[in-house]
């Protein structure tokens, strides 16, 4: 699912800059935009999130809020949802200080003095639901995270006021855990306890999803809405979502299973599907492609949290692939583990060289938790590296890179935080073994000179060996797949 729903991004972009509000109707969506920042990251597509980041400010109005198509309407979380993707990259672009600040402060200044509720758009507007009424305000919790992130990142403790009166408004007043309510369309219920469990009410989040799970039927699906027979792509990612964050691992698996039954052959998702179906039904909307990769990336990252048991937390030193890292080692390098599981290999790079400075990466903290003391350790994904450009002088990355999506954009990364002469070595298996073992659905294995030919274009001079593993001697399963970041790269590189 996911390699296909990432293709799709791609093929409907809007000028390379933003995407649009269906694959029918071009015309670009800011608030999608703005989410969709955090997934492109999370996915390694970095130089398209910085795309979005800038046309966003390009066509923020000038009072700060951002609107969808007439200027004169001004959306709280549409802006919301800018600032959210803005907050994730800023670190990134320090240029969105101001225009995120403008931003913020559109939303305080628009807050209701005596509730805190936000503001939203008038009766039989934009939210308008027909006879199933408006849309609920309780949505707007889904802006409050980053509104806080924002005041953290700005220093503006008034933003992070407003958003915490906001949070106690919609606690005491809206009722956001009651899915058997008319105007629930579950994708609207999603963003709701999504914002529960981002602001720290996971709770309240499980009273809301046990809602939802009465009606979960045994194939995974939760129609749109209770009372009708038709799905809503985008609300069914989302339930899964937070059922993954509220660790209730067989409702969400069961929810995405349906949901990638649901994806299309152009990799997207109409917005609902069955009888009497009447959200975007006949267009793909760009949301819920979001959603259902990071429902799929989730399940990766739980998957290891929930088998972490299984994996041994140390290695022989005479195992071929730690050799084929030990042989890398030099005196004083910064050395990054990408995608660390239990950190075993840096552990042992850590006691060779006491002196040396590991970091360690991975998506599931419960691996993290298991990594040894001494070396730092970070939950991200490999796609996205938090450090800063030429950061390491070796990376390497040991049966992980067959569980990213985007398996190239991985490899940039991993590149970008190496420094010049420094070194990468990538160890996973042999594409030509596949079917040696039973594997996940979404891992894969790699071509030798598919790799070497990627490594090259990267700017990385690179040689392939075949390594021994668990007291096997090298026997074509595990390959060594080793750059050296040449200072200058070919112009034959990736953009």
């Amino acid at each position: 699912m996911l390699p296909r729903a990432i293709q799709w991004i791609h093929d409907n972009l809007v000028e390379d800059h933003a995407v649009p509000i269906t694959n029918l109707n071009r015309k670009p969506y800011p608030e999608v935009t703005g989410y969709f920042i955090p997934t492109l990251l999370a996915i390694g597509e970095i130089a398209m999130a910085e795309k979005f980041a800038l046309w966003l400010v390009s066509v923020q109005n000038a009072d700060g809020s951002f609107s969808l198509e007439d200027p004169r309407h001004k959306y709280v979380f549409d802006t919301g949802q800018v600032i959210r993707g803005w907050v994730a990259i800023i670190d990134r672009l320090p240029e969105l200080r101001d225009p995120l600040r403008r931003a913020c402060e559109w939303i305080v200044n628009g807050a209701d003095s005596a509730t805190g509720a936000l503001l939203v758009p008038a009766p039989g507007g934009a939210w308008n639901l027909g006879q199933r009424g408006e849309v609920s305000e309780g949505i707007h919790l889904y802006v409050l995270k980053p509104m806080r992130d924002a005041a953290a990142v700005l220093d503006l403790p008034h933003i992070r006021a407003c958003a915490d009166r906001a949070l106690a408004y919609y606690l005491a007043a809206i009722p956001v855990s009651d899915f058997r309510q008319s105007n629930m369309l579950t994708h609207f219920y999603g963003y709701m306890q999504e914002g529960l469990v981002e602001l720290g009410h996971a709770e309240k989040a499980r009273e809301g999803m046990a809602s939802a799970a009465a009606v979960q039927q045994e194939n995974g699906v939760v129609t749109a809405y209770w009372d009708v027979p038709w799905v809503c792509s985008t609300g069914l990612a989302q339930l899964a979502i937070v059922w993954y964050l509220l660790d209730d691992i067989s409702r969400a698996d069961k929810a995405l299973g349906f949901v990638a039954q649901l994806q299309n052959a152009s990799g997207g998702f109409n917005g609902s599907y069955g009888l009497g179906a009447s959200y975007f039904p006949a267009e793909e909307i760009p949301w819920a492609v979001k959603y259902a990769i990071e429902a799929e990336q989730l399940r990766i990252a739980r998957h290891f949290d929930h088998t972490a048991h299984h994996y041994a937390p140390t290695i022989a030193l005479a195992d071929g692939r730690v050799q084929a890292i030990l042989a890398e080692v030099g005196p004083g390098q910064r050395v990054l583990d990408a995608g660390c599981g239990k950190g075993r290999y840096a552990s042992i790079i850590r006691q060779r060289y006491p002196t040396t400075e590991v970091h360690a990466v991975d998506v599931s903290a419960e691996m993290l938790r298991h990594v040894p003391a001494g070396i730092v350790t970070l939950e991200s994904t490999i796609q996205d590296l938090p450090y800063p450009d030429a950061y390491f002088g070796l990376v390497f990355c040991v049966e992980a890179l067959e569980h990213v999506p985007n398996p190239v954009m991985a490899i940039a990364e991993m590149e970008r935080v190496l420094a010049p002469g420094g070194t990468l070595v990538i160890i996973d298996k042999n594409h030509a073994k596949l079917g040696l073992m039973q594997i996940q659905p979404w891992e894969r294995w790699f071509d030798v000179n598919y790799l070497i030919g990627t490594m090259t274009k990267l700017g990385l001079a690179t040689n392939a060996k075949f390594v021994g593993y668990e007291g096997q001697l090298a026997d074509g399963l595990f390959v060594a797949w080793t750059g050296v970041k040449m200072i200058k790269k070919p112009a034959s590189g990736f953009d």
